[in-house]
């Protein structure tokens, strides 16, 4: 068996005086060679990384005007189909279209150009199966299985309902919206008719 060394308290061994070079942020703390860190954590804003001529941001944000030009070109390259009445929403909003006269009142109540209307096909959120043996995980002993025929049986049934409901809700999907004619043109009538 090794013995332990001994170093007692007040011994030079146990601690020395030494002086430290390294970044120390505004705030104070010390982030040693990491100037990134201390620059980061000391500071609001920024100069953009990919463009110094766009307008300075928050540091622990990103440029306004690389994420709009990033997301004009995620959008131009989708590929486009036509508009059947699916449902549909914006591509960088909240707002969505179950049918023609939702998407119509919201370009005329808003006054929305449509060369600016960017939209995308919805895709269906479907609700999950229930696997019994992850739903009671934590109530079964460590390699245990449900040997209860009739919760299996009930778990079956559910799951037979739940395969056969209807979409629960509705996300963006990577198709863009092309509009048909005869519905843009219903558009600039209304307009010519209102003005």
């Amino acid at each position: 068996m090794r013995e332990e060394k001994v170093v007692m308290y007040e011994s030079p061994e146990a601690a020395s005086i030494q002086t430290v070079t390294g970044w120390v942020a505004a705030d104070g703390r010390f982030w040693g060679n990491d100037e990134h860190m201390a620059r980061y954590c000391g500071s609001t804003h920024r100069i953009c990384k990919n463009n110094p001529d766009h307008p300075i941001h928050r540091t622990n944000g990103w440029c306004d005007v690389c994420h709009d030009e990033s997301r004009a070109a995620k959008f131009a390259a989708m590929p486009r189909r036509i508009w059947g009445g699916e449902p549909i929403t914006d591509f960088d909003g909240d707002s969505y279209f179950f049918d023609e006269e939702d998407l119509r009142d919201h370009i005329l109540n808003h006054e929305i150009d449509l060369a600016d209307l960017k939209l995308v096909f919805c895709t269906p959120n479907y609700p999950s199966e229930i696997d019994p043996s992850d739903h009671f995980m934590d109530d079964l002993p460590e390699d245990g299985e449900i040997n209860d025929d009739q919760l299996l049986a009930a778990f079956d049934l559910v799951n037979e309902m739940i395969r056969k409901s209807p979409p629960l809700s509705w996300s963006p999907g990577a198709e863009a919206v092309d509009l048909p004619q005869s519905f843009i043109d219903m558009i600039k009538h209304e307009r010519e008719e209102a003005a």
